[in-house]
């Protein structure tokens, strides 16, 4: 079995299995591996797209405009599931520059069809910017009403209240339709990069000393 095989069948196992913290370096090096090899019988955009749903869901969008920049023009005119995710990434950072609304973007999320190596990673991404919106109201109000919340995250408002109370800890008034938010918890994010750097360096020295003996 090939390195890059192998490669895709832990990514495989890491989606079934819901590890999708280690889904980037797995196709961080799958990218290099089949770029600096040219493995043609592994199509790049089934390793695009993963990998950049991957980065949106960590909300690297560094990294993800990073990918999109050296991604040939051709692949992204030949996956629509890319073009989607890299419109998602176009609107995050419109978001993040207070110009743009999260419920568009789950919106195009929700409307769009994905693959079966793409939707839970999908279905990840869309609770992600729930929380990320759900996150802001929480601070910016001690109270609101339930409409307001439901067409901030794209919820049906009817089960909107009863939704936000079981898993966010709000606190509803039926009498008054309004919703109390629950403070959300301060995390600590732990720095990424320097374990997938050393494991992409000792891939790198093996290609090499693998090319020099050949």
């Amino acid at each position: 079995m090939s390195t890059a095989q192998r490669l895709i069948e832990q990514a495989d196992v890491c989606i079934k299995t819901g590890r999708y913290q280690d889904l980037i370096p797995l196709y961080e090096l799958l990218e290099f591996q089949v770029s600096a090899i040219e493995i043609e019988a592994v199509p790049m955009n089934t390793i695009y797209e993963p990998l950049l749903a991957s980065y949106l869901v960590a909300y690297d969008l560094y990294s993800a405009r990073s990918l999109v920049s050296r991604i040939p023009e051709v692949t992204k005119s030949e996956s629509s599931q890319l073009a989607v995710l890299i419109q998602v990434l176009e609107l995050l950072r419109q978001w993040e520059r207070q110009n743009g609304n999260l419920k568009d973007i789950y919106k195009l999320l929700h409307q769009s069809r994905w693959n079966s190596t793409l939707a839970p990673l999908i279905a990840i991404l869309q609770d992600s910017i729930q929380n990320r919106e759900l996150d802001l109201l929480a601070k910016a109000y001690t109270s609101l009403p339930v409409q307001l919340a439901a067409s901030r995250i794209w919820l049906n408002e009817d089960t909107a209240a009863e939704q936000l109370v079981a898993t966010r800890g709000w606190r509803y008034d039926a009498s008054t339709g309004l919703l109390y938010p629950k403070a959300p918890e301060v995390t600590t994010n732990r720095p990424i990069g320097l374990q997938e750097f050393g494991h992409l360096a000792d891939v790198v020295a093996h290609l090499e000393v693998k090319q020099e003996s050949s």
